[in-house]
């Protein structure tokens, strides 16, 4: 387990790797206060029970979820003591420092993987797009009939009165990322398509064993897609935009399920080519936007938020440690008991779930998507 010192070393070296994570974010706490970037108040650790194993570790990270964050809003906690000769690094920061793909970056360019790379991202734009254009203008009004959607209501995993306590349950597992690409490829569809239509019936499979049926309303799936380009590497801040996909909860067929989110995902692909995607949120006064993002997040609108994050494609070390799994803790939004992620990481694509512990554990999901991928594999037979 490396020491504190160690470790203070390392958030030194992100420091000036990404000099930004120094200061304070707008409006936050201690900004405009000008105290001096310390790395020791960053460094956290904490003792997990002895032998507890995964269990132990997972009791951990939802009890962490919860803590309060430094005064810059981000900092890094060991985890140890669940397993003898094993420790978890956790990096945690509020969302207005980092987006996904931020942490990704972040994560290689300190452990000494291979600089971050587009390539899994969206297409970026061959120029740089002007603002206040009727090009802009005419994209921001094709996103704003695109956010209405969001006045719809979708499938609820929950009932609106479902008491939720806001403690947090994580389950992950994992599964060779060339299976997933071998699948996708049978079917002439993206690994992220796959994701979403087998995480689809993994949830219409889950609301109905708990008791809970998705009815005949459609789930709503809110999808972060990144809006980062190559000149913005590094930068702290959030730049995602919402993609809804929707899928008819009453779709029986998985083979079906998948045909549909494709059509569905083409469609939101296709607006990333856009060299002005993200005019509405520029162009609208920051509180209406920030309305719009509550709208797309709010349980009435958005049954579940699923994220995808392309992570490193080699190993990554932390001095002569190697890395043995990189697993994503999605946050879980106000008021939802669920959400859910695809990374990868090497030759190793994992899922992760988060979930309110009012619905118990969320164990059983994975091993649902587990059977659903299954049960693709074999349809298409793999």
């Amino acid at each position: 387990m490396p020491s504190h010192e160690e470790m203070c070393l390392l958030v030194d070296l992100a420091v000036a790797r990404y000099p930004e994570l120094a200061e304070s974010p707008p409006g936050g706490p201690g900004s405009g206060a000008g105290a001096p970037f310390a790395a020791e108040d960053h460094v956290f650790r904490t003792s997990v029970a002895a032998g507890t194993g995964l269990d132990g570790l997972r009791a951990a990270l939802g009890d962490l979820a919860t803590a309060p964050l430094p005064e810059r809003l981000w900092g890094v906690w060991i985890l140890h003591g669940y397993a003898p000769d094993e420790f978890a690094v956790v990096l945690r920061g509020h969302h207005a420092h980092f987006d996904g793909m931020l942490l990704s970056e972040i994560v290689r360019g300190t452990l000494g993987g291979p600089a971050a790379s587009h390539a899994d991202g969206p297409p970026l734009p061959g120029r740089v797009a002007r603002r206040g254009t009727a090009a802009e203008l005419a994209t921001a009004v094709r996103e704003g009939i695109s956010a209405a959607d969001g006045l719809r209501r979708a499938a609820r995993l929950v009932p609106r009165s479902f008491p939720l306590t806001g403690e947090l349950h994580y389950a992950w597992g994992s599964v060779e990322l060339s299976r997933l690409r071998k699948i996708a490829a049978a079917y002439g569809v993206t690994p992220n398509d796959l994701y979403l239509s087998t995480l689809a019936g993994a949830l219409r499979t889950w609301a109905g064993e708990h008791g809970r049926p998705l009815g005949r309303q459609p789930m709503r799936m809110m999808v972060p897609v990144t809006l980062r380009r190559r000149e913005d590497a590094g930068k702290r801040g959030n730049a995602v935009l919402g993609s809804a996909v929707r899928l008819p909860a009453d779709l029986d067929d998985p083979v079906d399920r998948l045909a549909y989110v494709k059509t569905r995902t083409e469609k939101a692909r296709s607006s990333l080519f856009n060299a002005h995607a993200g005019a509405l949120e520029r162009l609208v006064p920051e509180r209406f936007g920030r309305w719009l993002l509550e709208l797309d997040l709010h349980p009435r609108s958005t049954t579940v938020l699923a994220s995808y994050v392309p992570g490193p494609g080699q190993r990554l070390r932390l001095g002569d440690r190697v890395v043995t799994e990189a697993v994503p803790l999605i946050l879980l939004p106000a008021g939802h008991a669920l959400a859910a992620c695809l990374s990868s990481y090497a030759a190793t694509a994992h899922i992760c779930f988060v979930a309110d512990r009012a619905v118990g554990s969320c164990d059983g999901l994975v091993r649902l998507w587990m059977r659903e991928l299954d049960e693709v594999t074999a349809r298409a037979g793999l």
